[in-house]
Formats: C-alpha cells, sequence, structure tokens
C-alpha cells in the first residue's frame, strides 16, 4: 500500500477546508439549472458608491465571457473560494466596483489570476490567498476567458 506523502496530505486538507467553509456559507448551493449559467447582473450600487461605468475592452468578446463562465463555475474551481455567484465566500466579492488589489483594469485582471495573490497581498477580510491560475490546472487563453466574465459582473 502505497504511503500519502505529506504534501498530498497537506493539499487534501487545505481542499477539505476550503470545501467545508464554502459548503458551510451557504453561498454555494445552487439549483442544477444554474450550474454553469453566469450569474446575474448585481443591484444598483447602494447610496454613496460610484457605480462603475466602463465600456468593455475590444478584446472581450461574448464567446469568452461565456466560456469564462463556464471556467469558473467547473475547472477553474473559482467558485470553490468566490461562490457560486461571485458573490464572495472564502475569497472576495466579484461583483461588485470594489477591487481590493488594483482597479480591476481586465490585464490586471488576467495579470493577478495568472500570478496569484500572496499572503502579503492579500487585503481581504479573512486574509485568503490565491495560488497562481486560482490552483487550477488552465491555460493561458483559458484565464482570459475567465478574467472577461470577471470583468463583467463588475463593470
Amino acid at each position: 500500500m502505497k504511503r500519502i506523502t505529506f504534501k498530498l496530505a497537506g493539499r487534501l486538507l487545505a481542499f477539505s477546508t476550503i470545501s467545508i467553509v464554502v459548503g458551510c456559507s451557504g453561498r454555494g448551493a445552487t439549483d442544477d439549472a444554474d450550474v454553469g449559467a453566469p450569474a446575474a447582473r448585481p443591484a444598483a450600487p447602494e447610496s454613496g458608491v460610484t457605480a462603475v461605468t466602463a465600456e468593455r475592452p475590444a478584446s472581450i468578446t461574448d464567446a469568452m465571457v461565456q466560456e469564462g463562465a463556464q471556467i469558473y463555475a467547473g475547472a477553474g474551481i473559482c467558485a470553490a473560494c468566490h461562490g457560486a455567484d461571485a458573490t464572495g465566500a472564502v475569497g472576495p466579492d466579484l461583483t461588485d466596483a470594489e477591487w481590493l488589489i488594483g482597479d480591476g483594469e481586465f490585464e490586471q485582471l488576467v495579470d493577478q489570476i495568472l500570478e496569484g495573490v500572496s499572503a502579503a497581498e492579500a487585503t481581504n477580510p479573512l486574509g485568503a490567498i490565491m495560488p497562481p491560475k486560482g490552483g487550477a490546472a488552465i491555460t493561458d487563453a483559458q484565464v482570459r476567458a475567465v478574467a472577461a466574465y470577471v470583468w463583467t459582473l463588475s463593470h
């Protein structure tokens, strides 16, 4: 019988912890009909909050956004930390105009997903970090699609 290495055990523990936190938050639950569907646009901003009004960059296509929504909910494992509706769980809310790092510009989102968020950069209330590519085995093109989807959620 093979022995489980400490590295694998650590990854299993981290994944289990995230799964429990997301599961207990109540934000990960969806109806089967909602799986893979893009999240609804957030309501109008509260008073005192300036709405983000930016034109979609020409490099973001509808096809990218649709692909990004599917990756977000599936292979990208983004929903595990940011919630199925992207309103936050362990990771921050991605549907509002508040960016904890940077200003939410598309290329900056791409770089942030590619590089991840270190403990030194983590400014969210839970201090959650994000590994490069969110810890998922996705391509750089898929990262761009996820960034396109996330950009549309908050703009």
